[in-house]
């Protein structure tokens, strides 16, 4: 029994994981993507299913197939696939040294969570298993911890690691982390840097889940790598760099003076070099990076034409300048999940904005963004702008959530089965939306779309209710289309 059979680990998937988004990172930069409507996934640490459930859900066309050292969290996601009758969804309990050769290729591998707190020899068969599975095109994610961030975080895990020794219970290991973290920021009444960054430490362990304090900063393995010494492992196995799952985490936006020269002048040579620079500007702490075959041609630079083969979606609203020094005509817009704001005030990039608003929670194509054909060029690097500015999601797929409540409105059906338990609630762009009031869970099973709205209506307190209800499910994108 490991401790994630004693304390889960969270369950919940991630967005940046999904095949859509690395697909569109892949195709980027050289890459022929597998198309994450019909492509074979596997997960590696796959926990309960946080991630391969809803993706499960949303793409009927691919399998899926995830694994888990741990029994318990294996044994609740299939109690979750059999509640949603999901076919092309396998989780296996199985240790990843032990993955059978004979499992054939993948399209897509992830492994969140997992390379930096392993043993070193699990760490190789996970850079093994990805070399010799990955379809030619294919792409593999792996997260892991980050100097030279981490080094930081370093100083309290030995603190917590000495304090928490003296405790068996998990529980108590918990609690007393979070203590003696506590009593070293508050307790000597110290103003110095260090003490200053002890409150920092605190603060944060009081945001994280308990879950998540025992499985990565009290893990009896807690690796962290330079980016670029992780990048030389999966060299070493056949595997080479393609981009970071998030996008607007490899730009130098927000860097300046010097260091921001220091970048130019690196921006044209090693790209390694150029993101090892970039992750000591930013002391960075964490990294989803994306792999491929070595024997893949990828481009050095992002090809931006390819914006003309995607979607987009993002849950903007227009917001006051926070600037008076804009012109006249400029606007601002604001993504409300990632409060990321963009102001301009280019004709082309503020139609798109409000087109793309507009559209929420559902997608809009490059064909429904583009105007006349010389502004196609024009609207790829605009795009491409706020795509790596972060305001904007860019997908391989259109998006499938729901605009306009029907007359028989229906929450997504992983939605529903999630809000029966106590974990986040998926959306269907893969976020997650917190519910810990019980009625609020309790009502979205009304809407399984076998219900009428003058039923609803009944059920919620009168069409005024109802209608603000279906606004606020519209808006978290809970709606299907």
């Amino acid at each position: 029994m490991t401790e994630y059979d004693v304390i889960e680990y969270p369950h919940r998937p991630f967005a940046q994981l999904q095949p859509d988004r690395l697909a569109v990172l892949g195709t980027m930069f050289g890459m022929a993507s597998p198309d994450p409507a019909c492509c074979r996934v596997l997960e590696l640490g796959c926990g309960s299913g946080g991630s391969l459930v809803p993706l499960a859900a949303l793409h009927p066309g691919s399998s899926f197939l995830g694994i888990d050292l741990a029994r318990t969290p294996v044994e609740q996601g299939r109690r979750r696939i059999d509640a949603l009758g999901l076919a092309n969804l396998r989780l296996e309990q199985m240790d990843v040294m032990a993955f059978p050769p004979e499992a054939g290729e993948f399209d897509y591998i992830i492994a969140h969570g997992l390379f930096s707190w392993v043993p070193e020899p699990v760490r190789e068969s996970i850079l093994r298993l990805c070399h010799r599975h990955l379809a030619p095109q294919g792409i593999a994610c792996i997260s892991y911890n980050t100097y030279p961030g981490c080094r930081i975080r370093q100083v309290f895990r030995d603190m917590m690691l000495f304090h928490t020794a003296q405790f068996d219970n998990p529980q108590d290991k918990i609690e007393q982390a979070r203590s003696i973290v506590q009593l070293v920021a508050h307790g000597t009444q110290r103003q110095d840097a260090a003490h200053r960054l002890a409150r920092e430490e605190a603060a944060r362990l009081a945001g994280l889940s308990d879950s998540s304090l025992l499985h990565d900063d009290l893990s009896p393995v807690w690796q962290p790598f330079l980016f670029h010494e992780f990048v030389s492992l999966a060299r070493g196995h056949g595997l080479q760099y393609v981009a970071d799952s998030s996008y607007a985490d490899m730009q130098a936006a927000g860097i300046p003076g010097d260091a921001a020269s220091l970048l130019r002048t690196l921006a044209t040579g090693d790209r390694i070099r150029y993101q090892q620079y970039l992750d000591y500007f930013r002391m960075r702490q964490f990294h989803r990076t994306l792999l491929c075959r070595d024997s893949v041609s990828l481009r050095r630079e992002p090809d931006v034409s390819c914006m003309a083969r995607f979607h987009f979606s993002a849950p903007l609203r227009e917001v006051p300048s926070a600037s008076g020094d804009v012109p006249a005509e400029a606007k601002s817009w604001r993504n409300d999940v990632n409060a990321v704001t963009v102001t301009t005030d280019n004709p082309a990039g503020l139609a798109a904005l409000a087109a793309i608003a507009e559209a929420w929670p559902a997608s809009r194509s490059f064909a429904e963004l583009a105007g006349s054909a010389c502004e196609r060029e024009a609207l790829c690097n605009i795009l491409h702008a706020y795509y790596a500015s972060g305001i904007i999601h860019v997908h391989a797929v259109p998006g499938s959530a729901g605009r306009v409540a029907g007359e028989r409105p229906q929450v997504w059906r992983v939605a529903r089965l999630e809000a029966g338990m106590t974990s986040s609630i998926p959306n269907l762009h893969l976020g997650t939306i917190e519910l810990n009031d019980p009625s609020i869970r309790s009502l979205l099973q009304l809407f399984d779309g076998m219900r009428t709205r003058d039923e609803l209506e009944a059920a919620v307190g009168g069409r005024d209710a109802l209608q603000a209800i279906l606004e606020e499910m519209v808006r978290k994108a809970l709606l299907t289309a």
